[in-house]
């Protein structure tokens, strides 16, 4: 699937990422095909909302693209109480996801599958904190 200095890249991301504590790995699949740059203004819009709410977190995510890039869905780290409900909150209230969102409490193991992407060339991710 890699070369080998891709393998290293990605175990370098994912052992970077494994340094924070992530409370949360979410999966968001949109109700309709949403194209890159869609999906990263849509993650735009969940950044600014998080930050208007004066939450303590702090957020990785990463773009996916379905098979035949007809489409794209993200994967997400979570770190901060409730933080998870205010995502799913705001992509609901836009009308972007129905039932097509999964948080599971972190593992180890997530932060390997999110860094996976990072050597893709048309990957887009962000981390964000509040302050």
């Amino acid at each position: 699937m890699y070369t080998t200095q891709q393998s290293k890249v990605v175990r370098g991301y994912a052992d970077w990422l494994q340094k924070t504590p992530w409370d949360i790995f979410s999966t968001v699949t949109y109700r309709y095909d949403i194209k890159p740059k869609q999906n990263y203004r849509i993650m735009m819009g969940v950044e600014e909302y998080l930050l208007s709410l004066k939450l303590k977190f702090k957020m990785f995510w990463v773009m996916e693209h379905t098979n035949y890039k007809r489409s794209t869905h993200n994967h997400l780290l979570l770190k901060g109480e409730g933080v998870e409900k205010e995502v799913e909150y705001h992509l609901r209230n836009k009308g972007l996801i129905t039932d097509h969102i999964k948080h599971l409490p972190y593992k180890k193991g997530a932060s390997l599958y999110i860094a996976k992407y990072l050597c893709d060339s048309n990957a887009e991710y962000n981390i964000i904190e509040s302050k």
